[in-house]
């Protein structure tokens, strides 16, 4: 009995795509997901594109010791130093780790950033790492979500050294991190099923 329901199933299935199509949201799903795989191959062959701090051409735009820009792939960034804070602005378009220590590297080697302790000094690879936890919550948090907002412009500053995603998430909001909650709230606004294409196919 099971297979025969299984059968009229397909039958059905095969009978509505040969008279309609598939459905747009299907079409749209497997185009998302073959474009995500494309940028991922695309990624993975290239890896990191710096082999030194020198390589992103880092100046300082008007002399001040402040505004600095520097390029990345062929696309200008800028920098903002203000006391022992950098500001990378659109920093979520870079994803590489291996290039994110090389830029904070050459950062750093203009101007030195304290660490929490106010003693020690942030490493390159330490300020990549706060990075990625901004990558991250630009990545996966709504649209319209205030803290996805300002995640796209990275600040390096002793405050948040060593700081996991869900830490700064919850200094931010002043709320935990909690993912059931974020299922509840993205089934209420219709925004779930986007989330989940994102986290699969991206």
């Amino acid at each position: 009995m099971k297979k025969l329901i299984i059968l009229i199933l397909i039958v059905l299935a095969c009978g509505y795509v040969f008279l309609h199509g598939f459905p747009d949201f299907i079409v749209n799903l497997v185009n998302d997901h073959q474009t995500g795989v494309a940028e991922e191959e695309q990624e993975s062959t290239s890896g990191s594109v710096l082999s030194s701090a020198e390589d992103i051409n880092l100046h300082d735009v008007d002399g001040a010791g402040r505004n600095y820009a520097f390029t990345y792939n062929g696309q200008e960034f800028r920098a903002l130093y203000q006391y022992d804070c950098w500001t990378i602005y659109d920093s979520y378009r870079i994803t590489d780790k291996d290039d994110m220590e090389i830029i904070c590297q050459a950062l750093i080697d203009v101007h030195p950033v304290h660490g929490k302790d106010m003693v020690s000094y942030r490493t390159a690879e330490d300020m990549a790492y706060e990075w990625e936890q901004h990558n991250l919550a630009y990545k996966y948090l709504p649209e319209d979500h205030s803290f996805r907002e300002s995640a796209g412009n990275v600040d390096l500053d002793p405050y948040d050294q060593g700081r996991t995603f869900e830490e700064i998430y919850e200094d931010r909001t002043g709320q935990k991190f909690s993912i059931k909650e974020e299922i509840k709230e993205s089934l209420e606004d219709g925004t779930f099923f986007d989330k989940v294409k994102r986290v699969v196919f991206h």
